[in-house]
C-alpha cells in the first residue's frame, strides 16, 4: 500500500512538471495560454513563500536580478514539486491508516 502512495505522489509531480514544460514551450512560442498556465502554476509556490515569510526575499532577489529566469523557474518548480509530494504522501498515508482501521474493525 505504501508503494501505491509513493507512486501516486511521484505521478502527480511528473504531471506537474510535464504541464509546466508544455506551458513554457508554448509561452516561448508566443502563445498567451502558456503565460496564463505558468501564472496559475506559480501561484502555489508564491503562496508557500508568503506563508514562510520568504516572499520579501524572493521579490527582492527577482527585482535586482539575483535570480535568472532559469533559477527562478527551478526554484518555483522545486517548491511546487516538494509541496505536491508532501501533500500526496500525507494524504495517502492517512487514507492507508484509515483503511487499515476500518479493516480491523470488520474482523
Amino acid at each position: 500500500m505504501a508503494s501505491v502512495v509513493l507512486h501516486q505522489a511521484w505521478s502527480l509531480c511528473v504531471a506537474y512538471l510535464g504541464i509546466g514544460m508544455l506551458a513554457e514551450v508554448s509561452r516561448r512560442a508566443g502563445l498567451s495560454l502558456g503565460t496564463s498556465v505558468l501564472t496559475f502554476l506559480d501561484g502555489m509556490p508564491i503562496f508557500a513563500l508568503r506563508l514562510t515569510g520568504l516572499l520579501e526575499w524572493y521579490l527582492g532577489a527577482v527585482a535586482v536580478g539575483q535570480l535568472s529566469p532559469f533559477s527562478n523557474r527551478l526554484l518555483l518548480s522545486g517548491l511546487t514539486v516538494s509541496a505536491i509530494f508532501i501533500q500526496a504522501s500525507l494524504i495517502g498515508l492517512a487514507m492507508m491508516g484509515l483503511w487499515r482501521a476500518v479493516r480491523r474493525r470488520r474482523h
